[in-house]
């Protein structure tokens, strides 16, 4: 169902999969000589700016690293001169760059394929930041900066303002690899992980703005049958996980593309080879 902060209340088992990207996060020594530089030129001091990375502004990395850098070293930031042209990002002065951060990115993750390969990769990028300017020791929790559960726990509120799955993504890349989301997504059960491999389908289809799209197609009429996500967790076969299986966003995102590619039904798709066989959809 819709929320009155107009995003919508989800239920659903997210778990983490082998297939990644490579995220390295350092300073301007931690990272010279290599091959996927950002920053400044060797011995200026490096500075990372938006145009460093693929979006922009827009960037996931960079708006994590903005997040971190403003609310752990807010000295690092690089402004533009007072009076110049807003940010979008708490009405702040727009921010041209951070000094002494590089970050890298080698991309294996599809984009938009419903597998929160930004949203990772922001996560990454947020616990390396963690670790460099050693958080855990300014926070005067514990010395020790690989206590992970400590470190959840400083980043998981500023990842729920990031975007509804980092959470998630954090708490994958510090040891709790599976969970039950509620609320936005930001609401965390850490579960045990589902021990069986899946098979990734990339679809060539692609709407502007896939996930809005998705979830303003979504019909009260999609939201049955319920899904219980414990029922699957307790049920011992891949037989009897497979009939307890479902996303409820399945069905708006199979009309978009049907009235994109001009077919006339779901079985159409399939036979244009656009969907394969009890395929289920990635995300939410």
């Amino acid at each position: 169902g819709t929320r009155p902060d107009g995003y919508h209340e989800v239920s659903m088992l997210m778990q983490a999969i082998s297939l990644c990207d490579i995220v390295t996060v350092g300073s301007d020594g931690d990272l010279r000589g290599c091959s996927a530089l950002r920053g400044g030129p060797e011995g200026a001091g490096s500075i990372l700016t938006p145009a460093d990375l693929e979006y922009g502004e827009k960037d996931l990395v960079w708006k994590a690293a903005v997040m971190m850098a403003g609310t752990f070293r807010p000295q690092s930031i690089i402004r533009t001169a007072p009076g110049s042209t807003k940010s979008q990002s708490g009405g702040l002065q727009e921010i041209r760059g951070i000094h002494g951060v590089n970050i890298s990115v080698e991309k294996h993750i599809p984009a938009a394929a419903g597998l929160a390969g930004g949203s990772a990769d922001a996560a990454a990028v947020m616990i390396g930041l963690a670790r460099l300017w050693n958080v855990l020791r300014a926070a005067e929790e514990r010395v020790l900066q690989t206590d992970s559960d400590c470190l959840l726990k400083i980043l998981l509120p500023l990842a729920a303002e990031l975007g509804s799955d980092i959470p998630f993504c954090i708490a994958s890349q510090l040891g709790h690899p599976a969970a039950i989301a509620s609320g936005t997504g930001t609401d965390l059960e850490f579960v045990q992980p589902q021990d069986f491999g899946v098979e990734l389908f990339f679809s060539d289809f692609t709407v502007p703005d896939k996930t809005k799209s998705v979830y303003s197609e979504l019909k009260d009429s999609d939201c049955t049958p319920l899904r219980d996500i414990r029922a699957f967790l307790a049920a011992q076969t891949l037989g009897e996980k497979r009939r307890l299986m479902g996303n409820h966003l399945q069905a708006p995102a199979e009309r978009l593309m049907m009235r994109q590619l001009g077919c006339p039904d779901t079985g159409s798709l399939r036979a244009a080879k656009k969907l394969p066989e009890d395929a289920m959809l990635c995300g939410a």
